[in-house]
Order: structure tokens, then C-alpha cells, then sequence
């Protein structure tokens, strides 16, 4: 520490080849904190004697980038393959039945055994940072091929650490002297941009961005081709910090002329689906989904002509991805298969037996979110095939909506299998195996009691259902059903008139427990349908739930009595407050007035709260204190 503060106040110190041997005997020190300091110094001594500290020190650092390349292996875990056979079966045995040491073996971590290569691959780093322009003569092939391996080394920490070092050359090589080796990152950077580590992947879109606007405008059109996929997937990654990023790199590198340069890329037009297509099918689930977002960007965005010929191609993808055992991913097919359908009705019309139960399945799905979403894709089917989609769908919806009526007023089946925490239903959607030695380890972890359920997903990454799933309840289907009518509503508003008394009739269900979830639902959308059937309409079936709307306001539930709240309040101030409580009994007024999830009148009618809430101007201290001021 005191070095670096010597080095950075004190720029014509004399004794700076000292300061370099010292760096290079502590360069490969025992501890890390001392060997992350030397990077620190190195950048420093780079920055005030540049090519005489790359002379001396470039050597060393990468003689240590090679000695510390390989993965050590700890002395218990060796053995002379020369030792006798009775010392090899003596080890078989005790390593078959020994505690397993934490560090070695199958219990060392993926990031362990490297010693001092990151550090040296971040003195290495600092050299480049603190010599900048200067560096280019040094950076020779040798160099590069050593930079390229670190970006496909096994450690991700060197992976990031590479890619590091690759935008700090872009911004040191900028112009013509890029081209010389730009287009080799950027294949490099194809891998980076695709990394399932964050981290990794955010420091190959730093990297890419550092690429793109070093280089020149026509050296630019040549590489962008090249990186497209990868940015374009990015924008939609699930770590924020690659999403944000992605979508600036993407605004400044395109200039808000994306659609163009796919247009412009029409011959690499498969290369791109391809690249979405195999993110569909990659280990991580939020990976799949963003592919499926990808997707439906692609036929939302592209003219219809550049996307007609790979139409198959997409629809084949997204159906496989309707089909996958994580939600998020089954949502965002959804979605993205009903933009397809929206875009391009006649040609999708051949895939509808495929894709209405699919659709249909997600409106009674255990998660919400799913739920609304396909009541989304459905509508937008309606929007596209009118008549023809309204014989599907409203069949449905007279059978979906009042099945919270036969839901049992218990749901507390517990799976014998299995334990979970309170208020979790799970059953085995895997016909289970007889029990065996090899899966006592997944008995008694107490997260799955069988095996085949784990190997039926293969490599998984850990966000799989792994073979269980919660029993789909029947007031699941009326709540899918409620958010399918809203939809509706805006789109064939004559069509649901029906559904509204049987809406009125479940809102009065309270025999089960989630109950008061759906009538929270149903107040929400009910704002939608009010909006979209009119005023006059609506009026006459408003009397169907006036009672049940008042009974969710003191049902003492925070979020069911919230939107019955907001559903009043909307109520009041369409028809006005004089009329609406003309309509209400006294003790419903009388909710209404004490309930603290009741909106103030908005709009034209919010004068009638100050009057009517307020004490007179007059009479308040405050104005009589700002009268005396005045």
C-alpha cells in the first residue's frame, strides 16, 4: 500500500526498478491479498515508465500465466501409477469408504486449484491499462494466443478476466490498427456473449461494446453480422446488469436502426434463429425464456416477408419450449406462439390443433402469471381468427368459469412421498421406481424421493420441476377463466354479456381458502370489462355485485379488500358519487366511508372530496397563522 501511494504521488521516483523486482518476486505470494495489490502497482509503474516496465515485466507475468495454467493436484489425491497392487487396492478401499475432504477431489470447487493465474492474468491486465498506446508494439502473436485461451480456460474467473483485457486492447488498438485482429474477438466474442456465468457474460458485452466503437464505420458493418444474435438475445438476459447493458450497447452500436440491420443481414437471417433456437434448448431456464422473447420480437418487429420463409423453423422451436418443464419458459411460448399466430394467421392456421390445448392448459396452471398470460394468447388468437377461435375458446369458458363452485372447501392433500412445508401440495408425475442403494442420498436430502424423476431431465440446471407438480385446483380454472373474459371483453364485448351473472354468482364463493384469491382477481379484471362494455352497459348487470363487492371490502383480507376498493372507487366515479350511493344500503355506505382501501374521487368528481372531507378553509389554524403572516 505504501508502494502504490509512493508510485502515485511522487512521479519521478527513482527507485522504481526496486519496486519492480519486488512485484515480480511477490508475484506468485501465498497470499491473495498481496498478489491483488501487485496488479495495482504494475498498472501504476506501467503508467510513468511504460515500455522499460513491459520489458521487464511482461516476460515474468506470462512465464507465471504459464507455470500456474494448469490445475494442481492436492499430494493426498496422487499416486505413483508404478505402486504395487495391494497399495492399489488398499487406496480403492479406503477411498470408498472415507469421509470426503472438502477441497479435494469431487468436493473441490470448479474456481479451485489455479493459485496465481488469475492474479497474474490481472498483473498482466495492468500492464495494458497503465502503458496504453505504448503496448502495441508488445502485443505480439505469442501474446494473443495466450489472451484466446484464456477466454475458453475451465476457471470462469480467468474467462472474465480475459475478456477483460480484450476491451482494454480494443480501446488501445482503435481505428485502423483494430482490423488486424478485431474480427478474430469478435468469433471469440460470439462464446463470451453466450456464457452461462453472469459475470463472464457481462465482461464479453463489455468487451463487444468496446469492440464496436473502437473500430471503424465500414470495419463496424463487417463484424456486426458476426455479433447480432448475441446482442440482440442479450437485451432480454435475466441478469439486469447484461440486459441494461446489452440494450445500450445495442441503441449505440445500431443507432436505434436494429430491425434494418436484421433486415440487412437477411442472408445470416438463419444464422440468427439457429443461435435462438439453441438457446432454446440450453441448460438454464431463464436462457429458454429469453429465447422465446427473442423469437416473438423477431416476428413482431421484422416485415413479414423477411421472417415468412423461417416461419416453421420458429413455430417448431417455440412449440418445443410449450412443452418444458419450467413455468417461465412454457409462459413465454405462450405469449410468443400468439404473436406468431397474430402476425401470420393464415399460415399458422394449420398449427391450431396443436397449440389450442396448449393454451387452453396454461389457464388453469398453478402460477398466476401463466394464467393471465395465456387468457393474453388466447384473445390474441380471437383478434386473428374471430368466429373460428370464438367456437373454441367460449366452449371453454362456459365450462372454466363457475368450477370454483365444485372446488372442496379442504385442499390439504399431502403427498405421503415427500416432505414440504406447510401449505404445499405436490404428487409424482413419474411412475415411481423401487428403492435401491443408489438413491438413499436422494432419500435422505428430503428434497425428491426418487431418482427417475431427476434423471428424466437429464443435465439439469437446477430450475426443473424434477418430476413433481402441485394438483391443478378447480377454482384455478375460474381464475383463469375471469382473466380469459376480461381479454374478451375488449375484443368481442357482445360475446361475454352471459358470463357476468355466473361472474357475480363465484365472486360469492367463500366455502374454500383461496377464495378470497379469486375474488381478488376478479375485482381487478372487473375493472377491464367495466371500462370495455360502457357505462350504459355495464349498468344493468352492476346490481349482481354490489353485495359480493362489499363483503371482500370487510373481509379483513389486505390485497382482496385493496381491490374491491379500487373496483368501487372506479364505480363511483363513473356513474358519480350521488347516483352510486343511492344504489348502496347503509351499512354499505357505511363501509364504504370508514374502509381505508378506498380510493378519493378522481376526476371531475374530485372537488366533492375536499367539500365534503375537508373542514372549511376558514376554519383551519393554518390559514388563520398564513392570514396573521400576511
Amino acid at each position: 500500500m505504501l508502494v502504490q501511494i509512493l508510485l502515485e504521488y511522487q512521479q519521478d521516483f527513482q527507485e522504481w526498478e526496486c519496486i519492480v523486482a519486488g512485484c515480480l518476486q511477490l508475484l506468485e505470494d501465498s497470499e491473495v491479498r498481496v498478489r491483488e495489490a501487485i496488479s495495482n502497482c504494475t498498472r501504476l509503474l506501467a503508467e510513468q515508465h511504460r515500455a522499460q516496465v513491459i520489458q521487464s515485466m511482461q516476460d515474468p507475468i506470462l512465464q507465471s500465466i504459464e507455470r500456474n495454467w494448469d490445475r494442481t493436484v492436492p499430494d493426498a489425491a496422487t499416486r505413483s501409477s508404478e505402486a504395487p497392487a495391494a497399495e492399489l487396492i488398499e487406496d480403492v478401499l479406503s477411498n470408498s469408504y472415507q469421509r470426503r475432504v472438502p477441497g479435494s477431489g469431487d468436493m473441490r470447487h470448479g474456481s479451485e486449484g489455479w493459485h496465481a493465474l488469475e492474479t497474474s492474468c490481472k498483473a498482466l491486465q495492468g500492464l495494458i491499462q497503465g502503458a496504453r498506446q505504448a503496448y502495441q508494439p508488445y502485443f505480439d502473436d505469442p501474446v494473443q494466443q495466450r489472451l484466446w485461451r484464456c477466454l475458453y480456460h475451465p476457471n470462469r474467473f480467468i474467462r472474465e478476466t480475459g475478456y477483460e483485457i480484450c476491451g482494454d486492447l480494443c480501446s488501445i488498438f482503435a481505428g485502423q490498427p483494430l482490423e488486424s485482429w478485431g474480427k478474430d474477438l469478435a468469433v471469440k466474442l460470439q462464446d463470451g456473449l453466450s456464457e452461462n456465468w453472469s459475470q463472464v457474460r457481462l465482461a464479453a458485452c463489455h468487451a463487444a461494446r468496446a469492440l464496436l466503437s473502437s473500430c471503424t464505420d465500414s470495419f463496424r458493418e463487417q463484424l456486426l453480422p458476426l455479433l447480432l444474435p448475441q446482442l440482440c438475445f442479450n437485451r432480454w438476459h435475466e441478469s439486469d446488469g447484461v440486459r441494461l447493458y446489452s440494450q445500450a450497447t445495442w441503441q449505440q452500436a445500431l443507432q436505434g436502426n436494429g430491425p434494418l440491420w436484421l433486415a440487412r443481414c437477411l442472408p445470416q437471417c438463419m444464422q440468427v434463429l439457429q443461435y435462438y433456437e439453441a438457446q432454446a434448448r440450453t441448460n438454464n431456464n431463464r436462457g429458454r425464456e429469453a429465447a422465446c422473447h427473442c423469437m416473438a420480437e423477431l416476428v413482431r418487429k421484422m416485415q413479414p416477408d423477411a421472417i415468412l420463409p423461417y416461419l416453421n423453423h420458429i413455430l417448431k422451436a417455440l412449440v418445443s419450449a410449450f412443452r418444458d418443464d419450467s413455468w417461465p419458459v412454457r409462459d413465454g411460448a405462450c405469449l410468443a406462439t400468439a404473436s406468431c399466430v397474430l402476425t401470420f394467421p393464415e399460415q399458422c392456421r394449420g398449427e391450431l390443433p396443436l397449440l389450442y390445448p396448449l393454451w387452453i392448459r396454461q389457464l388453469d396452471d398453478n402460477v398466476w402469471s401463466v394464467r393471465a398470460h395465456a387468457a393474453m394468447a388466447l384473445a390474441d388468437v380471437v383478434r386473428a381468427y374471430q368466429q373460428d377461435a370464438l367456437d373454441v375458446v367460449l366452449p371453454h369458458l362456459r365450462q372454466a368459469l363457475p368450477k370454483a363452485e365444485q372446488q372442496p372447501a379442504s385442499t390439504a392433500v399431502q403427498d405421503p412421498n415427500r416432505p414440504t412445508p406447510p401449505g404445499v401440495v405436490v404428487v409424482p408425475i413419474i411412475a415411481p421406481q423401487p428403492h435401491t442403494d443408489t438413491t438413499a442420498l436422494f432419500q435422505s436430502s428430503g428434497l425428491i424421493r426418487n431418482k427417475a424423476a431427476l434423471t428424466a431431465i437429464g443435465d439439469s440446471c437446477g430450475c426443473m420441476e424434477y418430476g413433481y407438480t402441485r394438483p391443478r385446483q378447480a377454482w384455478e380454472a375460474s381464475d383463469g377463466a375471469v382473466y380469459l373474459l376480461r381479454h374478451l371483453t375488449e375484443v368481442v364485448p357482445q360475446q361475454t354479456l352471459e358470463f357476468l351473472p355466473v361472474l357475480a354468482r363465484i365472486a360469492c364463493l367463500n366455502h374454500f381458502p383461496q377464495a378470497r384469491n379469486l375474488q381478488e382477481t376478479i375485482w381487478k379484471q372487473l375493472r377491464g370489462i367495466m371500462h370495455a362494455l360502457g357505462k350504459r352497459t355495464f349498468k344493468q348487470y352492476l346490481e349482481l355485485f354490489i353485495d359480493p363487492v362489499f363483503d371482500s371490502l370487510t373481509s379483513g383480507q389486505q390485497t382482496t379488500a385493496a381491490a374491491a376498493g379500487e373496483f368501487i372507487g372506479q364505480v363511483r366515479d363513473l356513474l358519480g358519487p350521488n347516483i352510486w350511493a343511492g344504489r348502496l344500503t347503509h351499512e354499505q355506505q357505511q363501509a364504504q366511508a370508514s374502509s381505508p382501501h378506498m380510493p378519493p374521487p378522481s376526476g371531475k368528481y374530485a372537488r366533492v372530496a375536499t367539500h365534503s372531507t375537508s373542514t372549511p378553509a376558514s376554519h383551519t389554524p393554518a390559514n388563520s397563522l398564513a392570514r396573521m403572516s400576511i
